[in-house]
C-alpha cells in the first residue's frame, strides 16, 4: 500500500477558495453518487458492454478529480481506457482496484466530515 495520503484535503480545499461547507457538501453528494457510479461500471461489466463501462468510469473520474484522490483517479482511468479500448477482462482486472481504491477514499472522506463533526 502506498505512503501516498488517499486524497489531499488541502489542494481539494483550495479547488474551492478554501470553503470548507462548500467542500463538505461536494463531499457528502459524492458519497452518496460514488457508490452508485461504482456500481454502474459494475453493471456494465457484467453485461459486457464496454462503451458503458468507459462512460461510468469517465464519470467516476471526473468526479474524484475535485477531491485529489490519486490512486482513484489512476484506476478509474485504467478502467476508462480498457473499456474504450473494447476489453471487458482487462476493465474488469482494473476494476478490482478500482473497488478498493474507492473503498479507502470513501473511509477516509468519511472520517474527514466525522473528524470536522466533533472540532
Amino acid at each position: 500500500m502506498s505512503s501516498e495520503p488517499i486524497f489531499d484535503l488541502k489542494e481539494a480545499l483550495s479547488r474551492v477558495d478554501d470553503d470548507y461547507e462548500t467542500f463538505r457538501m461536494m463531499a457528502e453528494v459524492f458519497l452518496e453518487q460514488g457508490p452508485q457510479d461504482l456500481a454502474a461500471i459494475e453493471t456494465a461489466l457484467e453485461q459486457r458492454e464496454a462503451g458503458a463501462v468507459a462512460k461510468a468510469a469517465h464519470r467516476l473520474k471526473g468526479s474524484v478529480l475535485q477531491f485529489c484522490a490519486g490512486a482513484v483517479v489512476e484506476a478509474a482511468k485504467a478502467v476508462e481506457a480498457a473499456g474504450k479500448g473494447g476489453d471487458v477482462e482487462e476493465a474488469a482486472r482494473f476494476f478490482q482496484q478500482l473497488e478498493t481504491e474507492m473503498v479507502r477514499f470513501c473511509e477516509a472522506l468519511r472520517t474527514e466530515l466525522e473528524r470536522d463533526l466533533a472540532a
